[in-house]
């Protein structure tokens, strides 16, 4: 199984990101979105200064790309599928 966190604001680039992302997971995927305007602590205690930044929690080790995950092979590659 794979574990991701997208963190997001809400906006268009955000959304977009979101979008992108779910043209690329399947069933395998486990995606929690949080967005940063409602859990900012969340977003602090794990170091993210920029949005959208998607984390690879799990298999590790960690990884974060951070964009609007526009390049669908790219993403496919930090996911490792």
């Amino acid at each position: 199984m794979i574990r991701l966190r997208l963190y997001v604001t809400g906006d268009s680039l955000s959304e977009r990101a979101l979008e992108n992302l779910m043209d690329v997971i399947d069933d395998r995927v486990e995606l929690e979105v949080v967005n940063v305007l409602e859990k900012p602590w969340l977003a602090r205690e794990r170091g993210i200064i920029a949005i959208p930044t998607l984390e690879r929690l799990n298999p590790g080790p960690e990884r974060r790309v951070i964009g609007d995950l526009s390049d669908a092979d790219a993403l496919r590659r930090f996911l490792g599928i």
